[in-house]
């Protein structure tokens, strides 16, 4: 009987907060966290969609992160424009009925959720500020003008009244009311929607959007009432003091998402220089970047993009898997987002295996053995055995290490440990989508949402044999292609799905060489690049390990043209180019811009 995680972080909750003050993340924590969500992820992440994978992703995650669950207006709205608190939990993900009941399946498998909590500012339910009026708990919750910061812009609108709260104690927010904090009325309203989500919907914890918008001191009176288990704030910051000094502002009742550990990851791999996953703790000793070094790791929820990241300039384009085995491989809680996992799971689940079996905690030592352009290596010890991780492309094995200790390897990372790992390592790990479909200029089915060309699937390898590609028109040269996971009757359907393509639009194919695939989900997945290719016909080769394609050339299957002919090919008839050979007519192959030969297909 698997023994439920969620009943032990009670446990641990109940020791954190015996004292006066609740601890913001609970050390010597090994979970893993999942952010289950992206940006307009509606359809993909509703929360009946959720439930149905309550077992599998309770295998390897712990914590399960979910947008605002609340009403907030619209059909389709994430949640970073707050309406209704304590009631109303139906938003675009679902009804307060499916919400409920997620959260108590999963609970049977000890996942507990972090609910996305939004109290720096808020909306109107029909205008600017007529906040609802709600009962909760013997009493009615309501907020008014004199709870709004009096430098909000409403203040400067026109036709709109005057608010009469407090100046802001942090950033400002265009688009919603910007609440006054220092007001009691607006702290007691805040502690009691935290213990709310607790009491009545069943979270176990949250995480504080947009906390620079107000002072850190707040969240610690929020979190003293409500007692969560979990607690974790977004400063969007990349300096290591400012999100450690709000750290201390909220008296360590809250983590923080670790933006300085990010943005290093990003540079790493970026400009291909893994030293910079190593700073000089105390200026003098290495350790891995970010919060996660000794001082403030319990308080690091790691991550290597999130659904604002990943639509803004600071996205990831670098080795998902690498970039990820660096934070599971590390101190600190590591929060893997849902596209990633989508793209990755059989290596991300190994991985988590591996940092579980170790018994990996936020607050494990670690020793960095090596750091190099090439190469970032470092040991990091657990409860129940030690791990070893290699990022970079340096082909070099730590001491005292050997080959059947490695649990987990792919492209430019290489994991060694010496716990019982399950598996070992030696179950094949594959890599990619339980389905892959070709679009692009594809003669007789061009950029066809609904017959796309399905690869046959090998493991992590993905082929399509004997594709003819065709220019839409005489007067261009290149023909255009990419990849998607699903197919439909309008590119809603296909752009709902993940899609894989070039890093820049019209990236030229080498025939027989690897190109970079690069991988387009959720808002991003209808600004999907193409790689471009000559007209003719070629077998296509999609490597999801190391996130490659290969297009090589093909026999035609016309008469005549054989393998050892296989080349770039279109077709003339009386002068005209043709996309594709018609049936039973004499015309001219035309391979390199020279006529070769007349068939009659």
């Amino acid at each position: 009987m698997k023994l439920n995680r969620l009943f032990l972080a009670g446990c641990l909750g109940a020791l954190a907060f015996s004292g006066a003050s609740a601890a913001g993340w609970p050390s010597n924590y090994q979970g893993v966290m999942l952010q289950a969500f992206y940006w307009d992820s509606y359809n993909d992440t509703k929360w009946t969609n959720l439930t149905s994978q309550a077992e599998e992703l309770s295998n390897s995650f712990d914590l399960i992160w979910v947008p605002n669950s609340a009403y907030c207006g619209g059909h389709q709205n994430m949640g970073y424009m707050p309406q209704y608190w304590f009631t109303n939990h139906n938003s675009s993900f679902g009804t307060e009925s499916q919400l409920k009941t997620m959260i108590s399946t999963f609970a049977e498998y000890g996942t507990g959720f972090i609910a996305d909590v939004v109290i720096n500012h808020r909306n109107g339910v029909s205008n600017w500020y007529n906040f609802p009026r709600e009962s909760w708990n013997g009493k009615v919750w309501q907020l008014g003008l004199e709870h709004i910061c009096s430098n909000d812009e409403m203040a400067y609108a026109a036709g709109q009244p005057k608010p009469t709260g407090a100046h802001d104690t942090g950033e400002n927010f265009d688009g919603a009311r910007d609440l006054d904090h220092t007001n009691a009325t607006v702290q007691d309203n805040c502690k009691n929607y935290v213990k709310c989500l607790i009491d009545k919907y069943g979270y176990v914890g949250f995480r504080y959007d947009m906390v620079k918008g107000y002072s850190g001191y707040y969240n610690k009176i929020y979190n003293q009432y409500a007692n969560p288990t979990f607690s974790v704030g977004e400063y969007f910051d990349g300096n290591y003091d400012a999100v450690a000094s709000w750290i201390e502002a909220t008296g360590k009742t809250s983590a923080a998402f670790d933006f300085p550990c990010k943005y290093a990851i990003n540079d790493a791999f970026h400009s291909g220089d893994m030293r910079k996953l190593v700073w000089k703790a105390n200026g003098t000793t290495d350790q891995p970047a970010g919060m996660i070094h000794f001082g403030y790791s319990q308080y690091a929820v790691t991550f290597v993009d999130n659904h604002d990241t990943y639509r803004d300039g600071s996205k990831f384009n670098g080795n998902v898997l690498a970039a990820n085995a660096f934070i599971l491989m590390s101190p600190g809680t590591p929060c893997i987002f849902l596209p990633h996992w989508k793209e990755h799971k059989a290596a991300l689940k190994q991985l988590i295996a591996i940092r579980k079996a170790a018994g990996i905690h936020n607050n494990s030592s670690v020793r960095v053995l090596r750091s190099s352009s090439d190469c970032y290596m470092a040991e990091v010890t657990g409860t129940k055995g030690k791990v070893v991780v290699k990022i970079g492309p340096a082909m070099v094995s730590p001491d005292g290490w050997n080959d059947s200790q490695i649990r987990a390897a792919g492209n430019d990372y290489c994991v060694w440990s010496d716990a019982n790992v399950q598996g070992g390592g030696d179950d094949p790990i594959t890599y990619g989508p339980e389905k892959l479909y070709l679009l692009g200029n594809i003669a007789g089915n061009s950029w066809n949402t609904a017959k796309g060309l399905e690869f046959k699937k090998d493991g992590s390898l993905y082929t399509l044999e004997n594709v003819t590609f065709a220019t839409a028109s005489a007067s261009e040269t290149y023909c255009f292609f990419n990849l998607c996971t699903a197919l439909g009757a309008s590119w809603d359907v296909v752009n709902g799905s993940t899609r894989y393509g070039s890093v820049n639009e019209g990236d030229r194919i080498v025939i027989s060489q690897p190109a970079d695939m690069t991988t387009y989900s959720g808002w991003d997945a209808g600004n999907c690049k193409s790689w471009t290719v000559l007209p003719g016909t070629y077998n296509l080769t999609a490597d999801f390990k190391n996130m490659t394609i290969t297009v090589s050339t093909a026999a035609t299957g016309i008469d005549g043209l054989g393998e050892e002919d296989a080349a770039p090919v279109y077709y003339t008839l009386q002068g005209v180019r043709l996309d594709a050979p018609v049936k039973g007519t004499p015309m001219i192959v035309v391979r390199g811009g020279k006529a070769e030969k007349v068939i009659a297909y």
